[in-house]
């Protein structure tokens, strides 16, 4: 958003300077050293990749977890896909407001960190995954209504002008909505990795889950390109994001009903 606004100089100096002040803010985090020391590396990728992500799996309340985040992920490529058609052939507007829009959802994101955070008190917990997932689905659906019955300008809308619409602020609010709620579900699946499993894993543990990740993303963007490839309108494909907002519920459910049952057997 900010690029559309100062000159492209100031914007390069600008990413350089946050740049420089994360190597820096780098250099601070204390060390970790391996637990244990094992220098062996399977140079031989795919098949590291295979047998990496089948040993985590094989743990149900891991594999549970990792399918949940993954279902955010799948979700969240499909949005960052759809939002360049969604402004400019349903909105009518143009990329500042593409960029806009992405800049809401990662603000959105953020918010809902924070929130689950204050929310849970420090301690590691899915039991409002379910809820923030169902929550996002809704959002999803009320930016699906008001899509669908937008009456788009007939020139391409800039930022302001979009602002300027009806409903506008609506869809915006929408967005933000999905943000918060999906920083709210994935936030704290991704602590229930890291802490939950011995630290000889944690690494092997999150590394699995990046690549299973990665393959959702991916299939949530041939999704989308499947979906718009057979006719279904672009406001239409966020029907499908709600239907993972679904899936991601149950998984969330599951889990936590998982956690619970260990708890009360510990």
């Amino acid at each position: 958003m900010a690029s559309t606004i100062i000159p492209a100089g100031a914007a390069a100096a600008i990413v350089l300077a946050i740049a420089l002040l994360g190597r820096v803010t780098g250099q601070q985090v204390p060390p970790a050293p391996p637990v244990v020391e094992d220098h062996s590396v399977d140079l031989h990728i795919l098949r590291a990749s295979i047998r990496l992500v089948t040993e985590t799996l094989h743990v149900p309340r891991l594999f549970i977890a990792i399918i949940a985040i993954s279902c955010f992920w799948m979700q969240a490529a499909i949005l960052g896909t759809l939002f360049v058609p969604l402004v400019k052939n349903v909105l009518g507007a143009d990329q500042e407001v593409a960029t806009l829009f992405l800049a809401v959802f990662s603000v959105g994101v953020g918010t809902g960190s924070i929130a689950i955070n204050r929310l849970l008190g420090g301690t590691v917990s899915a039991r409002y995954a379910p809820a923030a997932a169902l929550l996002m689905g809704l959002f999803l659906l009320d930016l699906h209504h008001v899509a669908s019955h937008w009456d788009a300008p007939d020139s391409l809308a800039g930022w302001r002008a979009f602002l300027a619409l009806s409903g506008a602020k609506h869809i915006l609010a929408d967005l933000f909505g999905v943000a918060v709620f999906g920083g709210m579900f994935v936030v704290p699946l991704y602590a229930f990795l890291t802490t939950t499993v011995d630290k000889l894993h944690t690494a092997r543990t999150v590394a699995a889950n990046n690549i299973v990740n990665s393959g959702a993303m991916v299939l949530g963007a041939a999704l989308f390109a499947g979906l718009i490839r057979l006719g279904v309108p672009v406001a239409d494909t966020l029907l499908a994001v709600v239907c993972g907002s679904v899936m991601a519920a149950a998984l969330a459910w599951r889990l936590h009903r998982a956690c619970d049952r260990a708890l009360s057997s510990a």
